[in-house]
Formats: structure tokens, sequence, C-alpha cells
């Protein structure tokens, strides 16, 4: 399975070159645009990318690289059999009002970029609906104030079930990629 996406990284290159998203709001569109029917061969991403975050302005080289690389990173994650999706958000480390300002802009991203591949949004599964109704609510979110324990457990338990509803849109969405789990318990006959 592929590492995780690096927040600090992603964000601080975009900044490098003025686009006003951070890494957390990018990979939400990207993971936003698989969740959502697109095309895993679709060449035309990047100009989407650039058309919602750069008014049209075509991405650095070096931008286009590191954007591929998390692309590719991400369809591997969303196409693992053990559900290894993991969310480009601020590392553990960062103050809680980061991490769920980061969670916050991931499901806004995600948001937008599923709702540029899913039209049908009627013809989807209750489970999708009410995943998607979660993220509405979630991307209206206050900043966190608080900065204990159980805010932090409260906290993570969100990014999981962000994390799920994602997974279960890719596999409503994408039912010839999605990820087959692994039997642990084969019968033998």
């Amino acid at each position: 399975m592929s590492a995780a996406p690096n927040f600090i990284n992603t964000t601080d290159l975009l900044a490098q070159h003025d686009i006003i998203i951070d890494g957390a709001e990018l990979h939400g569109m990207i993971t936003g645009m698989l969740c959502g029917g697109m095309s895993l061969e679709n060449q035309d991403w990047i100009a989407v990318l650039t058309d919602v975050t750069n008014n049209s302005q075509a991405f650095p080289d070096s931008l286009i690289t590191h954007i591929r690389t998390l692309f590719s990173d991400t369809v591997a994650q969303l196409t693992d059999a053990d559900f290894g999706l993991v969310l480009c958000l601020p590392d553990i480390d960062a103050s809680l009002a980061d991490q769920g300002q980061g969670l916050i802009l991931w499901v806004q991203g995600f948001m937008l970029g599923f709702g540029l591949h899913q039209p049908a949004l009627e013809q989807r599964s209750d489970d999708v609906k009410e995943g998607l109704q979660d993220f509405s609510e979630i991307s209206r979110m206050e900043s966190i104030e608080d900065d204990d324990e159980d805010t932090q457990a409260q906290l993570l338990l969100l990014i999981e079930h962000v994390r799920v509803i994602a997974m279960t849109c890719f596999n409503e969405c994408q039912p010839s990629q999605k990820a087959m789990p692994i039997d642990t318990d084969p019968t033998i006959h």
C-alpha cells in the first residue's frame, strides 16, 4: 500500500505557486472526482483542477508531477483490498483547530470533485445519499476550539467516518474498480 499523502509538502508546494487551496482541499477534490465516478483512465482531471483552483492557468511542471503522484497514490488506496484510503490532513501533532479545519476543507473539496462527476445523485443508494448529507453538515462545521482528549477522540472518529463514506461512494460509483475484501476465512471442502 502507498504511503499517506503529505499535507505539509502538498500545501507548501501549492503556496509556492500561489494556488489558493491547501493539501487537504486538493486531495479532497481528487478523491471526490474519483469517488464520483470519474474514469480512472481520465486524463482531463488536471485541466479541471486548474479551472477550479487556478483560474484556468496551467500548473507548473513540478506541481503537476506532485499532483499526479497524489492522484496515483489515491487510486491505489481506493482500490486497495484493505480499504486503505488515507486522507491528506494536518498531522496528529497539529492543533485540533488545524486538524478540524483540514477535515472541513477536505470534505468541501470532496463535495466539489464528487459533484463534477456525479450528476445522477437521485440514482445513488441511501448509504451514499446519507453520507453526502453528513459531508454537507461537516462542510458547514465551525472550527474546533476545545483542545482536550475527548475532542481529539471525536475528531478521529469523524475522520474515520469521512474515510468510510468516501470508500462507500467509490465502491458504488466505480463498481468495476472497487476494492474486493480479502477472504480471511476461506471455506475448505
